[in-house]
């Protein structure tokens, strides 16, 4: 999903949350925010991988990039890291709301991806990090 539309989608959902289940607006900000900022991990992955800076060119190419790749890490997206995230939201609640945009976020990359897991049963993303640590064949990976 491109990142003008998590942001969209983030916005609304923020907003729902905001006027139908009484969260302040520092609450509401922490869940838009992480609702699209998650996906910093793919520019991230685009430097190292690509030992590049450049935004623009980050953008254009992973938007071109095709859905039928090899899978790639994006450590933000894992499993582990929303597990992470939950633990700190046991002991400081702003992260309970930046957990709640992570899975709003996730949420709607898989309802993305779900055409494509169907028919090709093929994604584009690994999604527990342990397993990309334990795989010997690296070469799996983008």
């Amino acid at each position: 999903m491109l990142p003008k539309w998590h942001i969209l989608a983030g916005a609304i959902f923020s907003l729902i949350l905001f006027y139908f289940f009484n969260i302040n607006y520092f609450e509401a900000s922490l869940v838009f925010l992480s609702s699209f900022l998650i996906d910093a991990d793919h520019y991230f992955w685009w430097v190292l991988k690509k030992r590049n800076i450049s935004f623009s060119k980050a953008y254009y190419w992973l938007k071109n990039l095709s859905k039928n790749h090899k899978p790639r890490v994006d450590l933000f997206h894992t499993f582990e890291f929303l597990i992470f995230i939950g633990i700190l939201s046991y002991f400081f609640k702003p992260f309970l709301f930046i957990l709640i945009g992570l899975l709003f976020h996730s949420i709607t990359d898989m309802i993305d991806m779900l055409p494509e897991i169907t028919h090709s049963k093929k994604c584009g993303r690994e999604y527990f990090l342990i397993r990309y640590l334990l795989t010997k064949d690296k070469k799996k990976y983008l």
